[in-house]
Parts: structure tokens; C-alpha cells; sequence
């Protein structure tokens, strides 16, 4: 009886990773009593899918399981691309238009937010509950820096806002620095600590302006206002692809540089929302039609498309569906900005129920036979308002012009694409950590490399995708100052809730094995930044996009070679005190 208990007990404090370490035989058994392995999956529990459901006993299937999950999660990050591409980068531009931000405001404040938030969320999840988070947080950074401002040179070669670009890359190194000191300061982080991560570059932000002469601000005055021309945020300020026709009917697409759209050429949002209303039109006017439209998954180029180009989209085509059908899009670039009467309308209603229940389903973490049980026990109640307010909404609007306040619709659109990008990527993060055990690779192997390049992946389409449409400057911002926010919040908001981090020695499992790998190329990669924006007079260059991929790869490789035990992690080795 005492050995029962004892081993009950035992289960409570193993690690869900642990099932590896036994034979296949015990495999389910194991995964079923841990309560860990409940505790860190997210929506489905992928051991017990593998050992119970697939009952896989040989080394040969379970590598053949690990090729269906590497397609679930190139199926993940297409959801991700899709969400990012349709619904979070035209809201971004719509904001920073209504806020009257500047490209490279906007980047470093509603971009990077967007771009770290998904960190922020995955590092409070269970699964990161005793995970290197330094490690993580620095070579997510890395990554984010290198693949993501090295795709903008690459693709987009433009000029670099000097005086900003040499702040942030400032103020990342200090962030870095402050988090090494925290980290290693009494071999503990307290709750103090972790709140002036995030406070203290706050103050730093704010320093005192020398003064000038009146010449001398009549000049900088004049200069602002030419930064200001330059850097007015406005729709499609910037022509990115260029379509001609060829007599054989295909459509070649034309890549150049980016080249600024005169004045009279620029994209005016009222033209497309005003673009088929008619007053003499009846209020409801193909209400049915339009509705059905929206619906359809497949986009009309289609036609113009490859047949790779048509494999993807048929791929995407139930997600597509799914996001239609309770994601509302808003684009000034659409005509009526992307207004659907009915299908609005029954967003208001799906949309909040679709998200309370996701949220209910994560904070309850139930199963049955493997897969979570979706509860409504609280969306059932957002019924009450939601009927309400879309029969008004119905009546109050109509179907050929937007109502003036479709752009409340906003607030529907990010939550629902946030909260699925960050179901997205906390299931990415499980997948990758399972992938990393069945080839016998170390948690710290995998935090360095593995999980870091899966949460950085977000940030590189989303920034890939607005530098494509001409926004590269504020995609190279937000490659800049998203790092710095998930080194101050991203770090600083789960070491303050998790109350193993502020145990005696936790800096060891925070730091990580591969932490000092990280942080050396990590330097290096400011540095070098530091280094060849100066030369090249702030201006990017497609070299530099090859440099910043080699860097990367170079600290992929370091890392893995190390892990190999062929070179030495740069880290000093571990002491202990004689018992």
C-alpha cells in the first residue's frame, strides 16, 4: 500500500518528458499517470496519441509518426501565414493610419507588441514551467534579428533610420546585459528584479535634450518636416509588385525596388469604401450573393496561378473557411474595406464564442480519449449581448457602403487571429520539443535552436510580408524592438508568476546549458549590426541579409556541434560544493 502511494506521489513530480526515457511497452502507461503530461500539452495529448491510440512499439513507426507531425506543423505555420497576411498586417496599417504614426513608430510599438505578445503567452504556459527561458528568450532574438531584419535587406534593400536603429540596437545590448546581471545576481530572481526588467528601460528612454540655438532649430525643423513627408504612414505608400499581361494570357509579376508612389497615385481609403454605394440602392441589395462570396476559400487568382501556387491554396482552403467564417477582415485596400453585411453580422455573434470557448478549453485543460473538451460554460453567456447588438447592427447598416463604426470591428478581428496564432505557436512548441526527444536531443539543444526558430517564425512572415508590400521600415523596426520587448516582458512577467524561478539556485535551468552560446553570438550580432550600418551609411544592402543568414547559421552550427560533444559549449562547467 505504501509502495502505491509512493509511486502515485512520484508521478505527480515527474516530467512529462521522462515517458521517453522508458521502453515502448510502458510508454502509454506511463503518459496516462503523469499528471505533468496533461499539464504542458496544450490542446491535444500527443504521448498518449502516439503510444495508446497508435500503440506505436518500434523505433521504425515512431520516426514515421514524427513525419506526420513535421506536416501538422508546416499545416500550423500556414495558418500562421494566412492569419498574418489577411487579418493582422491591414489592421497594423489601419491603426498606425488612425493613430497618425510614422512607419518606424509603428513598428516598434503595435508591430513589436504583436510580433512578442505570442512569446509572452507561451513563456507563462506550463510547458516552459522549468525550460531555459534565457536560453529561449536570447536565441529567439538572435533569430528575430538575423532571419528576419536579414530577409528585409535581402528582399528590400532601402535606407536605415539612423539616430533609431542605433538606440534600439543600444538599448537591446543593455536589456541583455541587465538580464545576465539579474539572472546571476545571488543565484536567485525576485520579484523586484523581474519588475525592473521591464521598468527601468523605461526610464532610460527618457533623457534630457541639449539645448540649441534658435539657427540650430530652425534647421532641425526643416529636417523634420522632410522626415515626417518621408516617413508618413499611408496605404500602399510604396508599389511593390508591378502586374503586366502577356498576350498568352499569364500574368508575370514583375519584382523591383521599392519606389515611392506620387502624391496623385497614392491610395485614398475613402474611394474603396465608397466605391459602390448608390442611396437609391435598397438597403440589402445581394445580401445573399455577397455572403456566399466571402465564403468561397478559393481567391479568384486562381486562375493565374501555378500549379504549386494552386497546391497551396488548396492546402489552405479549409483554414481559409474556418477564419472566414469567424474572423472579420478589415482592408482599406478592398472595395467597402472589406465590409460583408450578413456575414459581419453573424461574426458578432461567433466570433466571441469561438474565443471565450478556445480560452475556457486552455485554462481548464480537459481531456477525453486524447483531445480537449471544449466547454461553454462562459461563451453561452456572450449571447446575451452579442444577439443583441447584431440585430442592430443589421438593421443600421448596409450592404454596398461600410457603417462608420466598422472599424470597431477591429477589436473582433486581432483577438481572434492573436488567439489563434498563439494556439498556433504554443503547439508548435510542444511539437518541436517532442520531435527534439524522439532523436535524442537535449531540452537545452532544443531550447536553443529547435523552440527559439519555431517563435520566431510569426515575426519573420509577418515581418516578410509587410516589407514585401513596401512597409520595410517598419518591419526592420520591429525587428529591432520586438527582441527588446521579450527580453524585458517576455522574461521579466513569467520569472515574476513563476515561483520556481525565485527559488535558491534557479538560475542554473533558467540559463541554460547553451545560455552563454546564445548571448556571446547574440553581442555579436548587435555589434556587427552597430558596425556595418555605420560603414554603409545606413543603408541596407542585400550583402548584409547574406551576412546576417551566415551568422545565424553559424551559431546553429556551434550549437549543434557542441551538442555533439565535438567543440565546447562556451559556457563555464557546472561546480558543486562536497557534500
Amino acid at each position: 500500500m505504501n509502495e502505491t502511494i509512493s509511486l502515485k506521489e512520484s508521478y505527480k513530480s515527474m516530467n512529462c518528458f521522462s515517458v521517453m526515457e522508458v521502453d515502448f511497452q510502458h510508454r502509454c502507461d506511463l503518459s496516462m499517470a503523469v499528471r505533468n503530461c496533461k499539464y504542458i500539452m496544450n490542446f491535444f495529448n500527443y504521448f498518449e496519441i502516439l503510444y495508446c491510440n497508435f500503440d506505436i512499439q518500434s523505433i521504425v513507426k515512431e520516426r514515421l509518426m514524427m513525419g506526420f507531425f513535421i506536416i501538422i506543423m508546416i499545416l500550423l505555420m500556414i495558418m500562421i501565414v494566412h492569419l498574418v497576411d489577411k487579418y493582422i498586417s491591414p489592421v497594423l496599417k489601419i491603426l498606425s493610419i488612425k493613430l497618425h504614426l510614422s512607419e518606424y513608430l509603428a513598428g516598434v510599438t503595435l508591430l513589436s507588441l504583436g510580433n512578442s505578445l505570442s512569446d509572452l503567452i507561451v513563456n507563462l504556459m506550463p510547458i516552459r514551467g522549468h525550460a531555459p527561458i534565457f536560453t529561449i528568450t536570447i536565441s529567439n532574438a538572435l533569430a528575430v534579428i538575423l532571419l528576419s531584419g536579414g530577409m528585409i535587406c535581402f528582399l528590400r534593400p532601402f535606407h536605415i533610420n539612423g539616430y533609431c536603429a542605433i538606440r534600439d540596437l543600444l538599448f537591446l545590448l543593455l536589456g541583455a546585459e541587465m538580464l545576465i546581471y539579474i539572472v546571476f545576481s545571488e543565484t536567485v530572481t525576485t520579484k523586484g528584479e523581474s519588475i525592473s526588467l521591464y521598468k527601468q528601460v523605461e526610464k532610460l528612454e527618457q533623457l534630457p535634450y541639449a539645448p540649441h540655438t534658435e539657427e540650430a532649430i530652425r534647421r532641425k525643423l526643416i529636417k523634420l518636416r522632410k522626415l515626417e513627408e518621408e516617413c508618413k504612414m499611408v496605404v500602399d505608400n510604396y508599389r511593390s509588385t508591378e502586374w503586366t499581361w502577356r498576350r498568352s494570357g499569364q500574368v508575370a509579376l514583375n519584382r523591383k525596388f521599392l519606389s515611392k508612389i506620387p502624391d496623385e497615385e497614392q491610395f485614398d481609403e475613402k474611394i474603396s469604401r465608397n466605391a459602390l454605394y448608390n442611396p437609391e440602392n435598397p438597403k440589402n441589395m445581394f445580401l445573399i450573393e455577397e455572403f456566399l462570396r466571402e465564403l468561397i476559400p478559393i481567391p479568384l487568382e486562381w486562375k493565374f496561378s501555378g500549379w504549386c501556387r494552386r497546391i497551396y491554396l488548396v492546402i489552405l482552403a479549409p483554414m481559409a473557411l474556418f477564419c472566414a467564417i469567424f474572423i472579420p477582415c478589415l482592408d482599406y485596400r478592398k472595395v467597402k474595406h472589406g465590409w460583408s453585411k450578413l456575414l459581419n453580422c453573424t461574426q458578432i455573434i461567433t466570433n466571441p464564442v469561438l474565443c471565450v470557448a478556445l480560452i475556457e478549453t486552455m485554462i481548464e485543460n480537459e481531456y477525453t480519449k486524447r483531445v480537449p473538451t471544449i466547454p461553454f460554460t462562459y461563451a453561452k453567456w456572450t449571447l446575451c449581448f452579442t444577439i443583441p447588438v447584431a440585430i442592430a447592427v443589421f438593421f443600421m447598416s448596409r450592404t454596398d457602403r461600410p457603417p462608420p463604426f466598422h472599424l470597431m470591428f477591429i477589436v473582433l478581428s486581432l483577438t481572434a487571429s492573436l488567439l489563434l496564432i498563439i494556439i498556433c505557436s504554443t503547439e508548435l512548441e510542444v511539437l518541436f520539443c517532442i520531435i527534439g526527444l524522439v532523436f535524442h536531443r537535449t531540452e537545452d539543444f532544443v531550447a536553443a535552436c529547435i523552440r527559439s526558430f519555431a517563435g520566431a517564425i510569426g515575426d519573420v512572415i509577418l515581418n516578410i510580408d509587410l516589407a514585401m508590400e513596401g512597409y520595410e521600415k517598419m518591419a526592420f523596426a520591429a525587428s529591432l524592438a520586438a527582441p527588446l520587448f521579450s527580453i524585458t516582458m517576455s522574461m521579466g512577467v513569467p520569472c515574476f508568476f513563476n515561483v520556481d524561478a525565485q527559488e535558491e539556485h534557479s538560475h542554473i535551468w533558467i540559463y541554460g546549458e547553451y545560455g552563454a552560446n546564445a548571448y556571446v553570438f547574440f553581442v555579436l550580432a548587435i555589434i556587427s549590426t552597430l558596425w556595418w550600418t555605420s560603414i554603409l551609411n545606413f543603408d541596407a544592402r542585400r550583402s548584409m541579409g547574406v551576412y546576417s543568414f551566415i551568422l545565424f547559421m553559424l551559431f546553429f552550427l556551434y550549437t549543434t556541434l557542441a551538442e555533439w560533444n565535438l567543440v565546447h559549449q562556451l559556457s563555464d562547467d557546472p561546480d558543486f560544493l562536497p557534500i
